[in-house]
């Protein structure tokens, strides 16, 4: 699940780290995220942090209550200590910048190998 405000961006995300045989659901927002994702039930969701109706920080909490074995990923252009510490309490495993997206497909690719 990749989860971002801006149409542009989340393109990018999917053609940077998606794979062919991959199954991508995009959400707009982290409302539409929490929404979707007890019924998509996403192995690794992205997500920005700054977006409408629902932070990434707080959707993300809300969807590891319900799914507590989804892996998520910040992906922002924030490289902020607070959003770190925040993200982590959430229970947020991995905190990525924007800049950096080839990062993400190599975690990706060792963690399949091993989940």
């Amino acid at each position: 699940m990749i989860v971002d405000d801006n149409a542009l961006m989340r393109k990018e995300i999917i053609n940077t780290v998606v794979e062919k045989n991959d199954v991508v659901m995009e959400c707009v927002d982290g409302e539409t995220a929490v929404t979707n994702s007890a019924q998509f039930c996403p192995d690794w969701i992205l997500m920005d942090i700054r977006m409408g109706k629902l932070n990434g920080l707080s959707a993300a909490s809300e969807i590891k209550k319900l799914l507590p074995q989804v892996h998520v990923a910040i992906l922002t252009s924030y490289d902020n200590f607070q959003y770190r510490q925040k993200a982590e309490a959430c229970g947020i495993e991995f905190y990525f910048l924007k800049n950096n997206m080839l990062e993400i497909r190599k975690l990706l690719n060792e963690r399949t190998l091993y989940d």
